[in-house]
């Protein structure tokens, strides 16, 4: 009866009941105060200043996936119901960032040199964004896409957000106790290295997410109320993606926190990053990683592989952006068979796209900013 339980699960955690989120609405005809921009492949890198390689990476990421900049330039934030002192400070930042996000993507489109800077999105940003000391990524990512409205508005909601429910059966009864969640990023968690080494086998991020969404057979001496049994039960868990985002964001949960040490500790564990995976029927294709390289969670750098999420000419060959310099990639890194020199450079944040998701239109920006950019990039003077 258990087997049979477990494969009900499996079964149902590999069938999405809806169909990715729709992408926009339908373009009409281009408003006289607008202008069309077409994506490029990457060509612009980012320079560090102070230690930015985490906001650099990330800012990366945003611009390499198409639908995030098209539906920036229209997008405006609003403001809660019955919002709290808090909810209108966030707000008025949130105001800020998409009006910076705009402009910067805008100046990576149009500017005629091989780097610009985020001087301006920084100086907007908390001072421990400016401080100089490094920020991990995953945590950046949350506060910005939080900031932007999280799934809460339709920015980040048509294009990294997802559904899932986690459920929970006594296997008294079999009664399912479910939870739904949203999510912008999804948290896989990494095997210790030792544990690989021994095993002979470097897991792939389509184990590990089939991982994260299995049935698992929860201890019996951690016992769940059930109120068909009316007492503590042993229970089963698992989780179900009912509704897949357009593009997937994965995390690989690397630090740690060590109780003997007292300290974050980062796991180096090797991991084969499969160039598509599956959710149910729904194909996902990789375009950006982001590679922490250092020995522990306290140091080291971020940089990047990718290229743009959307096929054409426009997608450009995989490119690593290490900041002001883009160049070509070592892909052994993605493959978990990097070298010995490169044991530290581990991929940390994955960007998937689905497939099925419909092409995303030329961005649409307006032309006061465009020209105002524009004019800025012809008259800048390099050093």
């Amino acid at each position: 009866q258990q087997m049979q339980q477990m494969q009900q699960m499996q079964q149902m955690q590999q069938a999405p009941a809806q169909q990715p989120r729709r992408l926009g609405a339908d373009d009409g005809p281009l408003p006289p105060d607008a202008a069309e921009l077409q994506f490029e492949a990457p060509r612009v890198g980012l320079r560090n200043t102070n230690n930015t390689c985490y906001m650099n990476t990330f800012i990366q990421s945003l611009y390499m996936t198409n639908h995030f900049v098209y539906r920036i330039m229209d997008f405006k934030l609003h403001l809660k119901k019955n919002a709290s002192k808090i909810d209108k400070e966030d707000h008025e930042f949130g105001i800020k960032v998409v009006d910076l996000f705009k402009r910067h993507m805008t100046r990576m489109r149009v500017t005629k040199y091989n780097n610009t800077d985020i001087t301006e999105i920084l100086n907007a940003f908390p001072p421990d964004y400016r401080s100089g000391v490094q920020q991990d990524v995953t945590e950046t990512i949350r506060f910005v896409f939080d900031k932007l409205g999280s799934f809460e508005q339709p920015l980040i909601r048509e294009v990294f957000a997802g559904e899932l429910k986690e459920q929970l059966q006594c296997q008294v009864c079999g009664t399912v106790k479910s939870r739904p969640e949203t999510f912008s990023d999804l948290v896989l968690s990494v095997p210790k290295e030792k544990e690989v080494r021994k095993q002979g086998t470097i897991p792939t991020t389509q184990a590990l997410l089939d991982q994260r969404l299995m049935f698992e057979l929860m201890d019996a001496d951690e016992p769940v109320f059930c109120d068909t049994c009316q007492a503590k039960q042993r229970f089963g868990k698992w989780c179900e993606i009912v509704s897949p985002p357009a593009h997937l964001c994965v995390c690989l949960n690397r630090f740690s926190f060590d109780i003997q040490a007292m300290d974050m500790v980062k796991e180096k564990t090797p991991v084969k990053v499969d160039g598509t995976v599956q959710i149910g029927p729904f194909t996902y294709d990789l375009y950006f990683v982001i590679v922490h390289t250092g020995k522990d969670a306290t140091s080291g750098h971020y940089y990047a592989i990718g290229h743009r999420a959307e096929q054409g000419s426009s997608q450009g060959e995989w490119v690593t952006m290490d900041d002001s310099q883009l160049k070509p990639p070592d892909m052994s890194i993605l493959h978990g068979q990097a070298g010995e020199k490169m044991k530290d450079d581990n991929p940390y944040v994955l960007f998937y796209r689905c497939q099925q998701a419909p092409t995303t239109p030329a961005a649409r920006v307006k032309k006061n900013m465009l020209e105002e950019i524009t004019r800025e990039q012809d008259a800048r003077v390099e050093s």
